[in-house]
């Protein structure tokens, strides 16, 4: 009787497993960890090599697994040259599209040029330049791109939702020849093993093989260090609307990168827009509802140029494109201070005398610090008050002044956003759930991308 209730028993306990095994989604394992190609290095001179006594291993057509310490690469005089440490005497002649792949047992990773990196490196030979390709499992990739993104020191629930964004984008990004993503700010910062701290490691390990999705598909999850009060719709900033990439409230307004200025002078100007003569004034267009410029006509001496938001921060090298602008004599910026005012709201206060105080236009103190009714304001409210008004300016003066807030495009997370939901008490997920609308945080599935 005893041996008969012990066989039913076990196999009542085999059906349950075998039950469970089969109704858990099929999320990320270790043998099945999606790897990502991340491009590292781009340029006519590369040197790798290993981190201590363990060497290299070089594989490609004309190599098969030599074992190596080091390699140095060259592009010059249209001439791809390959020579490695231990014989710098035989150089090897390498072809456009000719590969290689490095590798190391090391877990201490490999050295390209001052940066270590886990994983194995392919090297592409390409016409004007040598590409260096990091393939990694997306893991350990993110180890270091939380740690490259958002200072370890930061809450962990700040690190746990910054990894669950990197690992979407980064997996939305697959399936591109060569290499699916860039290692700079371009896609998403990356900069090897020294970024991975115990903290960035937490998070990751923490929410392994969580993603972002709507309607059952990977989101764009597009994130940026600070919006200055309000994020971006993402149709306002690309062509592409997402419905998830709405304008919401951001909460980054005690952080070092708010208010910034930078100046031009006209040699400056005349290199930046050569075919109009440089500037001699700039007319906003029009703005987005979050007050980003949204086009612009810039007027120089021997023309004018009309040129999107976007594309002045990226020729200009802004932070971002919540800017205006304005002509000043040489000695006007010696006293510029680089924080906005403040304002204290007092008993009688409305925004209209405050703008007229400051001299200001009132639609930029609304949108500078989110304000929904401007009709409503708190006794004790702190404002920020911007430098310049809305007017145009034309002058031949000089100093061009740009005075701007936020960094990044503004869409998605706001990273120090993040941080202060983070530091009052939300937790990840409530923290996505804030900047990316009506998403869905589930474990990866192969169907999503």
């Amino acid at each position: 009787m005893t041996l008969k209730i012990i066989k039913t028993t076990f196999k009542l306990c085999f059906l349950s497993v075998i039950t469970f095994c089969f109704s858990q989604p099929q999320v990320i394992s270790a043998q099945t960890e999606p790897i990502i190609n991340v491009l590292i290095l781009k340029n006519k001179k590369i040197r790798i090599r290993a981190d201590r006594s363990i060497p290299l291993k070089i594989k490609s057509e004309r190599f098969s697994n030599e074992t190596i310490n080091g390699l140095t690469l060259k592009k010059q005089n249209n001439r791809t040259t390959l020579f490695f440490d231990k014989n710098i005497q035989k150089i090897y002649d390498l072809q456009n599209n000719e590969r290689l792949l490095v590798r190391s047992s090391d877990r201490r990773g490999i050295w390209v040029g001052q940066k270590r990196y886990a994983g194995k490196l392919k090297i592409f030979i390409r016409d004007n330049d040598i590409l260096v390709v990091n393939v990694i499992g997306i893991e350990k990739y993110l180890d270091s791109v939380v740690g490259s993104e958002m200072p370890a020191k930061w809450p962990i629930e700040a690190l746990k939702a910054q990894a669950i964004a990197s690992r979407t984008y980064a997996l939305r990004q697959k399936g591109n020849s060569i290499y699916d993503i860039d290692s700079t700010n371009k896609n998403q910062v990356y900069i090897g093993l020294e970024a991975g701290t115990n903290k960035t490691k937490r998070a990751v390990k923490s929410t392994r093989s969580l993603v972002l999705t709507f309607n059952k598909k990977l989101i764009n999850s597009l994130f940026h260090s600070s919006s200055a009060g309000m994020t971006e719709n993402s149709q306002d900033v690309w062509k592409n609307q997402y419905p998830y990439l709405s304008s919401v409230k951001d909460f980054d307004k005690n952080n070092p990168k708010l208010a910034w200025n930078k100046q031009f002078s006209q040699s400056q100007l005349q290199k930046l827009f050569p075919m109009i003569g440089g500037i001699k004034q700039i007319e906003i267009l029009n703005v987005t509802s979050t007050g980003r410029v949204k086009n612009a006509k810039v007027h120089g001496e021997s023309g004018t140029e009309q040129i999107s938001g976007v594309d002045i921060r990226k020729r200009m090298n802004l932070k971002s494109t919540l800017v205006r602008f304005k002509f000043l004599e040489d000695n006007e910026t010696k006293s510029l201070e680089d924080k906005p005012k403040t304002h204290i709201v007092k008993a009688g206060d409305n925004l209209f005398d405050i703008a007229y105080k400051y001299k200001v236009n009132l639609q930029d103190i609304v949108a500078l610090n989110s304000i929904k009714d401007s009709s409503i304001i708190n006794i004790n409210q702190i404002l920020l008050i911007p430098k310049s008004s809305l007017n145009n300016f034309s002058t031949a003066d000089k100093i061009l002044l740009v005075s701007g807030f936020g960094s990044g495009h503004g869409v998605g997370m706001s990273q120090w956003g993040a941080r202060y939901m983070a530091n009052k008490g939300e937790k990840a997920e409530e923290i996505l759930k804030h900047f990316y609308r009506g998403v869905k945080i589930k474990p990866f599935k192969r169907f999503y991308l």
